[in-house]
């Protein structure tokens, strides 16, 4: 018995032992976990937390909303709207082979560029597409695929389409401007961009819960000198005059002459900055400002007036013109019709390039040059729009003993299609140049005006008494025997001149007389003139190739039709030493008006008035309205037979 009670008490003492070194190994890992939850809690928790931050969620910006651009009358050309874009986390999907194709199909986009896309973005974020459509938001937001998100951008939208598109510029998917004044101004447009985290569910889809009001930040206004009415009539009648001659394009600048604000600046072919993606560089260029071209003929009335400034010429001065042809230093200068003797009023009636050649012999070549610095030429104008040339006029230092007569008719010289017009409306202003502006105001966000853009005057280019004379001798290139009878405005005085410019063979070098930059710029009322009007039209392939021909009538047109919606009474109204050119009798055309068929006389009428007059006609006329307001102008006149199917136009303005 007591062998059993001696043998129990070491199997006592191994079995605590046991427990003891059980116990130590519990603590021992329990130590051990405490210790290395402290390490991670304390010593790594930070560096931990930012890594799960960083795989669950993504700082991405988000630009606000650009500011609004305004025509002069606060009518929008440029605006942002709500819009959607596409993000993806590369990981996620190129893990999950079976969602790229679905993703591209709805979004038709092929499977290489998504892609380049997951690989060029970081390793948790990419860009996938930006500015889809509501059609494309909708389907992805039902596919639900684990990966993608979609995240709320501002876009911009024109609602204009294509009016003014090369001036207002455009912007890339990034909301930055990339042309005209979306570039010029995009700092003061852009705005304050944003951030946002995008979070990943446990799906992994990407969402943004608190994707910011793209409201906030919203950057500033411009409102403009462009009359939107204004600009689509010179659109409307350059692209006919393009049309007619089957040219390769044209260029139209309508402008204040007393302030220098540019009321039209239109081009063919036109861009809509909505279709940024079919578009090429060709057509987003701003030819207006960046293209220079000879000016040609045109080029004679400023020349005439420089010489009458300096006292080397007056109009009843005689120039004996060769009959036609004049060899002269090497090369012969031709006329488009023989002439003999003429007077300076004359050679620029006739558009004598015999004439002015001869006259340039009367002045010094630093002289001429200095003349021509004072109309602009030679230097940009400091317009708005990005990309504007200087033109090209050489030193005299480079001039050879050709180059004065060569430039008094336009050869020898480049001009942008603004510097020209610019130049005749410092002859309408009586001789003072002021800068060409685009912008009237600068506005913050809540609207307050923060700049206001006054007239600039530019400098002086003639005496007032030199450029009254030069515009007499102007009205008469409009007359039957001149130059451009088809630029006539019935009822108003038009001051203007032609130009028929070769232009340069690229291969062979040397004039190519088949192409041509048929031009005529003017202004109008010329006694009291309100606007400056050049059209050109680049290389006109059918019928008659003149500016006379070509560009005279779209100028008839574009003023004739602004005329009107500005509400200029004709010069018939106003006393004045001339008689005017007649308007039709208003009891002629109320009569004319009476008949079945015929176009009614609109004038005063509202939009509603107008098409029921119109219908009442019985012609089965279409119908064009342009402005807001009250009928001021119409196409065609009062009285005129109309066909059926015909276009008519009507012009409105705010008030009667």
């Amino acid at each position: 018995m007591s062998k059993a009670r001696g043998g129990s008490r070491p199997g006592r003492r191994s079995e605590r032992v046991r427990l003891a070194l059980v116990a130590g190994a519990v603590l021992l890992v329990f130590a051990g976990a405490m210790a290395r939850a402290v390490h991670l809690q304390i010593v790594e928790g930070p560096s931990l937390r930012d890594r799960a931050r960083r795989q669950h969620t993504r700082k991405i910006e988000i630009q606000p909303a650009r500011g609004v651009i305004y025509d002069r009358h606060e009518r929008v050309l440029a605006r942002t709207l709500p819009g959607w874009s596409v993000f993806a986390d590369p990981a996620v999907l190129l893990e999950r082979p079976q969602v790229l194709p679905k993703l591209c199909r709805t979004l038709g986009l092929p499977r290489d560029q998504v892609r380049r896309s997951l690989k060029r973005g970081g390793r948790r974020f990419a860009w996938i597409k930006r500015g889809i459509t509501p059609r494309e938001e909708r389907a992805v937001r039902d596919l639900g695929l684990p990966g993608v998100g979609l995240v709320q951008e501002p876009q911009r939208f024109y609602p204009k389409r294509s009016l003014a598109g090369q001036i207002l510029g455009f912007v890339g998917v990034d909301g930055r401007g990339l042309g005209g004044l979306e570039h010029r101004y995009d700092e003061f447009l852009r705005g304050r961009p944003r951030w946002v985290l995008a979070r990943r569910d446990a799906r992994g889809r990407l969402l943004l819960p608190d994707a910011p009001d793209p409201t906030q930040g919203r950057g500033g206004a411009l409102v403009l000198t462009l009359d939107e009415t204004i600009q689509h009539i010179a659109e409307e009648e350059l692209g006919r005059a393009v049309e007619r001659s089957r040219a390769r394009g044209g260029v139209a600048v309508v402008l204040d002459p007393s302030t220098g604000e540019v009321l039209a600046i239109a081009q063919v072919p036109l861009f809509n900055p909505n279709a940024l993606r079919g578009s090429s560089a060709a057509d987003r260029k701003p030819r207006t400002v960046a293209d220079v071209f000879e000016p040609g003929s045109t080029l004679k009335a400023p020349f005439v007036g420089i010489l009458m400034e300096q006292g080397l010429a007056r109009p009843e001065d005689r120039v004996f013109c060769e009959n036609g042809a004049w060899a002269v230093n090497g090369r012969t200068i031709h006329d488009h019709k023989p002439h003999g003797w003429l007077t300076v009023a004359d050679v620029l009636r006739v558009s004598s390039n015999i004439g002015v050649a001869k006259l340039s012999e009367r002045i010094a070549p630093e002289a001429l040059y200095a003349g021509l610095r004072a109309f602009g030429f030679g230097e940009p104008t400091g317009i708005e729009i990005p990309g504007e040339s200087r033109g090209l006029l050489p030193a005299p230092r480079a001039w050879s003993r050709i180059t004065p007569k060569t430039l008094a008719y336009g050869q020898g010289i480049g001009a942008t299609a603004l510097q020209v017009g610019a130049a005749f409306a410092a002859i309408a202003n009586g001789g003072m140049r002021m800068a060409p502006r685009l912008v009237r105001e600068m506005r913050d966000p809540q609207g307050r005006v923060v700049r206001r853009l006054e007239p600039v005057p530019a400098g002086r280019a003639l005496s007032p008494g030199t450029a009254r004379v030069l515009t007499r001798l102007l009205e008469r290139v409009v007359d039957p025997e001149g130059t451009a009878p088809k630029a006539a405005v019935p009822g108003y005085r038009v001051a203007g001149k032609t130009g028929t410019a070769w232009k340069v063979d690229p291969v062979r070098g040397g004039y190519d007389p088949k192409r041509v930059v048929a031009s005529f710029v003017g202004y109008v009322p010329s006694r009291r003139p309100r606007v400056a009007i050049l059209v050109a039209v680049d290389e006109p392939r059918k019928g008659p190739r003149y500016g006379g021909l070509v560009a005279a009538p779209a100028f008839r047109e574009i003023a004739r039709q602004v005329l009107a919606y500005l509400g200029v009474p004709p010069d018939e109204a106003v006393a004045d030493d001339e008689p005017a050119t007649p308007v039709p009798p208003a009891r002629d055309v109320a009569r004319r008006a009476a008949e079945p068929g015929t176009m009614p006389a609109l004038a005063g009428m509202t939009m509603r008035e107008v098409l029921r007059a119109l219908q009442a006609s019985g012609a089965g006329v279409r119908v064009q309205l342009l402005g807001t307001g009250w009928a001021s102008g119409q196409e065609p006149p009062p009285g005129t037979p109309l066909d059926p199917g015909q276009t008519c136009s009507v012009v409105f303005r705010p008030s009667r």
